[in-house]
């Protein structure tokens, strides 16, 4: 009997993997602990379609990154900061204060996880950050005043 599995089971499946099983561990184990369901046609259908639209929401975040990477590489994102009188800032620069000054200047909205800064940003100047969105990657250049 085929099942799709909708929870992880440890050396059996993985949640979405098709397996065929005996008919009794089928029913007796697999379904009844609520970790697969029968793998009916339309149930294969239904997983089918899934798994479609997941990989098309994957290509339009990806697409969207990317567009806001070309918007963002020829610009300095500026960030303001409070400054000592060496002009070290108080507090260092994090990968939420490059999110928000990003929406503040685009308008664009971007997640800090995908913000990843090569070393703390403590002192005026211009760095350069990375973003990250999956295996794609791009570069900007902030600006702290």
């Amino acid at each position: 009997m085929k099942v799709i599995f909708i929870k992880d089971v440890a050396k059996i499946g993985q949640r979405g993997e098709v397996k065929e099983f005996a008919d009794g561990y089928a029913m007796n184990v697999l379904i009844a602990k609520g970790y697969a369901i029968m793998g009916t046609p339309q149930e294969l259908l239904k997983l089918h379609q899934k798994q479609i639209n997941q990989i098309k929401k994957k290509e339009t975040v990806e697409s969207l990154f990317l567009q806001l990477i070309q918007k963002l590489s020829p610009k300095n994102i500026v960030i303001g900061g409070k400054k000592n009188d060496k002009g070290h800032l108080f507090a260092h620069i994090k990968e939420e204060d490059i999110a928000d000054a990003i929406f503040s200047e685009t308008k664009l909205s971007i997640s800090p996880n995908q913000i990843h800064i090569s070393e703390p940003i403590k002192k005026f100047g211009i760095y350069t950050v990375e973003l990250k969105q999956g295996d794609k990657k791009g570069n900007i250049k902030v600006e702290v005043k």
